[in-house]
């Protein structure tokens, strides 16, 4: 097996998630913090043939990343990471008592707000806090628009930039860091 580019992306962004992962048998990756406040899944390309665990994910990476054109092997106990030639690296799996796999769905009650943010939009976010040096962003719904505000929340007389997501009829305005 060989896993594509966008594979490799996702189990990167999913390093910086949690440190481990439990590889399912199927197309579904997911991760969970170790904190159970931060979960991502994706659907991928590939199929991976049994369950196994990674414990050191960025070690993980290093392994697979040493080759130009890497082909994996897996079996129970270890998968075999290799360049399909003569050098083979053989990477032990970790138990799923060390592991902590991510469930297979959650049930997330009904949102009270619910928009788009688009990756041009995401992308201004974070310019303007490097830009401003401002680390909050609030998402704010006055009763007629939506819109983003990134600032610094403690600094009433910070630099800040705004945008209008879209029309809403609420009133709130939860803040978080960017």
């Amino acid at each position: 097996m060989n896993l594509s580019k966008e594979t490799l992306t996702l189990i990167r962004n999913f390093a910086g998630i949690n440190g481990s992962i439990m590889l399912k048998q199927g197309n579904t990756l997911a991760t969970i913090s170790e904190g159970k406040n931060v979960m991502a899944m994706a659907t991928i390309a590939e199929t991976f043939p049994s369950d196994f665990g990674i414990y050191d994910l960025n070690e993980f990476l290093g392994a697979v990343g040493i080759f130009s054109n890497t082909v994996l092997d897996f079996s129970d106990k270890y998968v075999t990471i290799s360049d399909g030639g003569t050098s083979k690296i053989k990477y032990f799996a970790a138990g799923e008592g060390i592991v902590k796999a991510a469930p297979a769905t959650i049930k997330f009650p009904e949102p009270d707000v619910a928009f788009t943010l688009t990756a041009d939009q995401l992308a201004m976010i974070l310019k303007t806090s490097s830009a401003l040096k401002a680390g909050d962003v609030s998402i704010q719904g006055d009763g007629s628009t939506l819109r983003v505000v990134v600032s610094d929340k403690k600094n009433a007389t910070s630099n800040a930039n705004q945008f209008q997501i879209r029309q809403k009829d609420q009133q709130f305005k939860p803040n978080m860091k960017v």
